[in-house]
């Protein structure tokens, strides 16, 4: 639904300068910004995605996200809407990500895929329907996921205030490409985090991502880090693309020294999609390889997503080397933790929060 958007300028000729995101686009009269989701309306910036979802919402496990050492076990309410800041070549969610609304957030528009020249009903619910529902289906955390969450600000930034009233977790799933306003309004009820690095080089972005650079996302990490967030990275790895060793050493020896060795890394598969279809899928041995870096530059906690892998699923103490958490797929079948979650074997805090419980797992 449409509504006064948060966080924008007034500037002149009935101009808007939108602060969501780190585009900061200035937006004409009766024109979007980059992320199609914000219309500029004689001078006032509007939110047309303002409690639009494109379902009632499912039940995720929390791996999924992928968060391995945040509430593992768990079960999460997972809600998305339509539209991205980010035009990615590669993009894994674009039949919804590529998507934008009509002018009152009621339906999407899609120009190609699977939704090409048709539209779409979108649901509309407000904050404490949405909520109720989270009740209703016994989950104590909530995603704002498969979309980019962070153009979502007002919905998001209601939602996850009621949600803490609630004693409901809220996580962002998300490419990081906020502002320092967004993000201090953000801390304030976001309880955890899951950032996507697209790659390590600003090239990258603006050839795949078509954005400026990658700095903003680097700052928002920190940023959120600082402020208490929990916090883990996702690097999907694309063959002849982002898969450069230096590279993702770079990024691991970032991560190390500005989020800690404790924030946990996730190393995906690229499976051929959308505009980039001419690249074949990520083999394990690179993932592996990745895998074996991050160890080496002092990250505790890496993982191997989107493939089978013998490395990179469970969960270890970085001290002696048990398992702390034992998983098939995103089924957790053991957890090795004493009540203060330290591992049971040597003590060793292992910065884990919360403790899984059994997952009910069904579709609304």
């Amino acid at each position: 639904m449409k509504k006064e958007a948060m966080l924008y300028q007034k500037l002149d000729d009935k101009r808007v300068k939108c602060n969501v995101c780190a585009h900061r686009c200035v937006i004409r009269d009766k024109q979007r910004g980059i992320c199609t989701t914000r219309l500029n309306e004689a001078g006032t910036l509007y939110t047309l995605i303002y409690g639009s979802l494109i379902s009632r919402g499912s039940i995720d496990p929390i791996e999924k996200k992928p968060l391995y050492n945040y509430y593992p076990g768990h079960d999460i309410y997972s809600i998305a809407s339509v539209g991205c800041n980010f035009h990615c070549t590669m993009c894994q969610n674009w039949s919804i990500s590529q998507c934008f609304p009509n002018e009152n957030g009621s339906k999407a528009i899609c120009e190609e895929g699977e939704y090409k020249d048709n539209s779409y009903k979108l649901v509309q619910m407000t904050p404490s329907e949405l909520i109720e529902n989270i009740k209703q289906s016994g989950c104590e955390l909530i995603a704002f996921t498969y979309n980019e969450p962070t153009i979502w600000h007002e919905y998001v930034m209601d939602v996850a205030s009621l949600a803490k009233k609630a004693n409901i977790k809220s996580v962002l799933v998300t490419n990081g490409f906020s502002t320092p306003e967004a993000s201090d309004e953000l801390v304030k009820v976001i309880d955890a985090a899951n950032i996507d690095f697209k790659a390590f080089n600003d090239s990258f972005y603006k050839r795949v991502a078509k954005v400026k650079g990658l700095q903003p996302v680097l700052d928002t990490a920190k940023h959120w880090k600082s402020h208490g967030m929990h916090i883990e990275i996702t690097n999907l790895i694309i063959p002849e693309e982002n898969d450069n060793p230096i590279e993702i050493q770079n990024m691991c020896e970032w991560i190390v020294a500005n989020l800690g060795p404790e924030t946990p890394l996730h190393f995906s598969a690229y499976h051929p999609d959308y505009k980039m279809l001419n690249h074949s899928q990520t083999p394990i041995t690179t993932l592996e390889k990745a895998f074996d870096i991050a160890h080496a530059a002092g990250l505790y906690y890496t993982y191997i997503g989107n493939v089978h892998s013998s490395k990179g699923n469970n969960t270890y103490c970085h001290k002696c080397n048990n398992i702390l958490i034992e998983r098939t797929g995103f089924t957790v079948s053991a957890i090795n933790l004493d009540a203060e979650n330290n591992c049971k074997n040597c003590g060793e805090p292992t910065f884990i929060k919360g403790i899984g419980k059994k997952r009910v797992g069904f579709w609304f």
